[in-house]
């Protein structure tokens, strides 16, 4: 019996479905500490950890774990980017990011709830990538002209993009291997 993902959590308890959200919060705020500063936003492990989210539990639960990671740092926790939080954070130059990301999570969970495989995830993840930058440029034209929105807020962040698409592509796929390495060994000969 292999193990799919995105787990299957629907149908299981409000305890566990509560844990694996609170946790998928937890995982995004410590992706968060992993930032290096750039001039317009830090470049961060945020979107690696968002897709792994979405490979693993699926739109709903991605989503329900960004929105408490972005309420965390609505009341002040320093669960973003640099130690930071609070609503000058969260609605600062990179608040078009942040909510971009619980659009793309959720959007990429609910695709990967339809489609499996290294090369799809890889796909989704480019385009939830695409949608978390176009987002984060749509929230920097307060702040500053189209180019320079798009030179130091989009391309600085394309290379990583690929980059992140692909290692969270390989995580799922570990993650699926380790699962059914498991389920197997529970099953017995």
């Amino acid at each position: 019996m292999a193990a799919a993902l995105p787990l299957s959590l629907a149908t299981a308890s409000f305890t566990t479905r509560m844990a694996a959200v609170v946790a998928g919060a937890a995982v995004m705020a410590a992706a968060s500490q992993a930032a290096i500063p750039a001039p317009v936003a830090p470049i961060t492990l945020q979107t690696f950890a968002l897709f792994v989210l979405a490979g693993v539990l699926g739109g709903s639960l991605t989503l329900r774990a960004v929105l408490i990671w972005l309420a965390a740092a609505a009341i002040g926790l320093p669960v973003l980017a640099e130690g930071a939080g609070g609503p000058d954070a969260l609605f600062g130059p990179t608040q078009g990011y942040l909510f971009g990301m619980a659009v793309a999570g959720a959007l990429a969970g609910y695709a990967c709830q339809r489609r499996g495989g290294f090369a799809a995830h890889v796909v989704i993840f480019l385009l939830g990538h695409a949608l978390v930058l176009a987002m984060g440029f749509i929230g920097l034209l307060d702040r500053m002209d189209a180019a320079s929105a798009l030179a130091g807020g989009v391309l600085p962040f394309l290379p990583g993009a690929a980059v992140k698409s692909l290692a969270a592509a390989g995580a799922l796929r570990l993650v699926a291997l380790a699962l059914k390495s498991r389920a197997e060994v529970r099953a017995g000969p």
